[in-house]
């Protein structure tokens, strides 16, 4: 298996769908002048994977090429300890508005898998949005330098929106795994998961003109020619296996371009200062 499909396995896990904005929300809040901690950084991102792990663990429905949770993966005995241990690491260290973030991000993944699951109402969009958007690029914000820019908060909301992108894609990929007699061409694409796309790319322009990320964040529309294609392919028909991988490449891709323009214009701009 070559780099790229590994790549490519690894971000059709949801799990891992929460690290681009962590990114993001680093790269919008750097300043060394407010001396970074880049290990609390790196144990933020250890916390939301722990908690998007045990979420993974404790739901109790299959996912597409998934057997059932409670003989797959890290069992949430383990993942929930490593993730209360991160939190209460960096809470110590940051203070109450990292416990609001930490206190957030346990309660609505533990509400996403257990019943009266989130994730069965038309609350999941929303949350998903939320989670492995603003909230996830907020606490890399405050992780890394104690404090929270409005770049870094409006950065996340974009990602959160083809994070939730992924997640439907997922699931129409669920209902065409368990269709034994599904031809080539999948069902028709879930609610708003073209909206989802539209949103993401849409919201940025919106977000320069009103403050809140850099003129130069706009060369992140350079992944838009992707999702025309992508459009073009829910027309023709999906066979959605292979959109999951697609969506999560997508999602990382645009995450890793907003990230590094909005990173050049926050390094500039301290220098500046």
């Amino acid at each position: 298996m070559t780099a790229l499909a590994r790549l490519a396995h690894l971000l059709r896990l949801p799990r891992y769908a929460v690290l681009p904005a962590v990114v993001a929300g680093a790269s919008a809040a750097y300043d060394p002048a407010l001396r970074p901690r880049f290990e609390l950084l790196l144990l933020l991102g250890a916390f939301l994977f722990a908690v998007a792990g045990a979420e993974a663990t404790l739901a109790s429905r299959v996912r597409p090429g998934e057997t059932p949770r409670a003989g797959r993966g890290v069992p949430a005995w383990v993942t929930l300890p490593v993730a209360l241990l991160a939190a209460l690491l960096l809470v110590a260290a940051r203070g109450w508005p990292m416990f609001w973030v930490c206190a957030a991000a346990i309660l609505l993944a533990c509400a996403f898998a257990a019943g009266p699951r989130l994730s069965d109402t038309p609350l999941a969009g929303p949350i998903t949005i939320l989670w492995m958007g603003p909230l996830a690029s907020v606490g890399a914000a405050l992780a890394l330098v104690g404090t929270v820019a409005p770049a870094a908060l409006w950065i996340g909301l974009p990602i959160g929106f083809l994070a939730d992108a992924a997640r439907r894609a997922w699931i129409a990929a669920a209902a065409e795994n368990a269709d034994a007699g599904a031809a080539v061409a999948g069902p028709s694409a879930p609610p708003w998961f073209a909206g989802d796309y539209v949103a993401a790319f849409g919201v940025v322009p919106v977000l320069i003109v009103a403050g809140g990320l850099p003129e130069v964040a706009l060369l992140a529309l350079l992944a838009l020619p992707w999702t025309l294609r992508e459009f073009a392919r829910i027309r023709a028909g999906y066979t959605w296996r292979d959109a999951v991988t697609r969506t999560r490449l997508m999602h990382a891709a645009f995450a890793l371009l907003l990230a590094a323009t909005t990173f050049a214009a926050r390094v500039f701009a301290t220098r500046a200062a």
